[in-house]
């Protein structure tokens, strides 16, 4: 499970910082294409390397209304909704702040350090969830309000936009496998059930994270996204450090 929810981080980290190369070199027609081909080349090794398994069974007890009686699990999905419309508010219109710090080497320098703290906390999620769970999941909010303060106070300083960057995405890094490992805790079967209404939430966040930011920058500067994030992050990291039994 850990493994397979830190595709995901990794997927954002090291290929957007390629995309994003790809399309300011060649335009972003190429940049799609090689996308699209990509894409094939996935869904036919899906179809000739991965297992035909059979779902888990649907019951009452088992349901996804079945799962959102159970306290803990909606301390989990309110996590995962402030982590992600926090980090993700940001994410989306990363172009927006590097241009307003005016960040030497622009998107592609924010990117790659972004990634490389991204790659380091995937890393580090992947050995010590089982054991640290909760810390883990307060110091990913600790990261981030960390990160979005130095931009706030230092984004402009030479050097000290880029580790923000790092920063951040060292928060970043295991959001999806701190949040999925926490809501399949909660539950003795259905956990395919399970993470699949956290998933479910974690994309209606970003949603909502990318509706609501593009609406704060329709009014505010780009600095009025950090403030977001350092609102949401707070209340998320008292709430993890309480939730003992969600994130045990």
């Amino acid at each position: 499970m850990k493994q397979s929810s830190a595709g995901t981080t990794l997927g954002i980290s090291i290929g957007m910082p390629i995309m994003t190369s790809i399309g300011n070199d060649y335009g972003w027609r190429t940049e799609f294409i090689g996308l699209g081909a990509f894409i094939i080349v996935i869904a036919l090794i899906s179809f000739f390397a991965l297992p035909s398994i059979p779902g888990e069974k649907l019951t009452k007890s088992s349901s996804p209304f079945a799962l959102l009686k159970i306290p803990e699990v909606l301390i989990v999905l309110l996590l995962t909704l402030l982590g992600v419309i926090a980090h993700y508010g940001v994410y989306v219109y990363i172009t927006s702040l590097v241009d307003e710090i005016q960040l030497a080497g622009g998107v592609e320098s924010a990117l790659l350090f972004f990634g490389i703290g991204s790659l380091i906390s995937v890393l580090l999620a992947i050995k010590y969830t089982d054991k640290y769970l909760r810390l883990l999941t307060i110091a990913m909010f600790g990261l981030l309000i960390i990160s979005m303060v130095i931009f706030l106070m230092f984004g402009r300083t030479t050097g000290m936009g880029h580790f923000a960057f790092f920063l951040w995405g060292l928060s970043f890094g295991p959001l999806v496998t701190l949040l999925q490992a926490a809501v399949s805790r909660q539950v003795e079967t259905a956990k395919d059930v399970a993470t699949s209404v956290q998933s479910s939430v974690f994309n209606l966040s970003i949603m909502i994270a990318s509706s609501a930011a593009g609406l704060l920058l329709g009014i505010y500067s780009p600095m009025s996204l950090i403030y977001l994030a350092i609102a949401l992050s707070i209340p998320g990291m008292i709430i993890s450090f309480f939730a003992k039994k969600s994130l045990s």
